[in-house]
């Protein structure tokens, strides 16, 4: 009996001791808007490579809710990504696209990649300083705008980090090409 009544001021003490501190700063939390879609993630990567670069690629699509407003949703496509130094790649044929296959316009010749994944989002990283092609291709399964796709030409600098966020439009049709948004963040 006499040990419970010694547990109770010990439990009290270790309660009041885990209180909060006023000399503690309160950090509110920011708000999120549109123009944050395009800015580093919440919890970015840890640090940058010793030599090397890092693209962040991030696809979403606008789709309207039942409320009647629009609202930017992340959509899984096939994110690829060519080296492009001394060729100017086009993708011509969505197919041989998701097959990592681009067309070099100068030379008219076909170009492979192995760098294929599919996701809403990627963190592509150990990449050497140079120019690379980063197409997206919505899935054939997509709510709207089955695949359809994006290209946009990046280049990389020694030790830099590149975040891109192509949001397809609720427009886009079956197959179609979209303009990438111009919105490319660059650090």
């Amino acid at each position: 009996m006499k040990s419970k009544f010694l547990l109770l001021p010990i439990l009290i003490s270790i309660l009041s001791g885990c209180s909060k501190r006023e000399n503690e700063p309160f950090i509110p939390e920011e708000s999120i808007g549109l123009d944050s879609l395009y800015q580093q993630p919440q919890n970015p990567f840890m640090g940058i490579p010793e030599k090397m670069s890092v693209v962040h690629v991030r696809t979403s699509a606008i789709k309207y809710n039942p409320w009647q407003k629009f609202y930017v949703s992340p959509v899984d496509a096939t994110i690829i990504m060519w080296p492009s130094d001394d060729k100017t790649l086009a993708i011509k044929d969505v197919d041989k696209a998701l097959e990592g296959i681009a067309l070099d316009t100068k030379t008219n010749t076909e170009v492979k990649t192995e760098n294929i994944t599919k996701s809403s989002g990627i963190q592509l990283q150990d990449y050497r300083p140079g120019k690379y092609l980063i197409a997206v291709i919505l899935d054939a399964d997509a709510e709207s705008g089955k695949r359809s796709y994006s290209s946009q030409e990046i280049t990389l600098r020694e030790y830099g980090k590149i975040y891109m966020h192509k949001i397809f439009s609720k427009d886009v049709k079956d197959g179609e090409f979209e303009e990438w948004s111009p919105k490319l963040i660059e650090k």
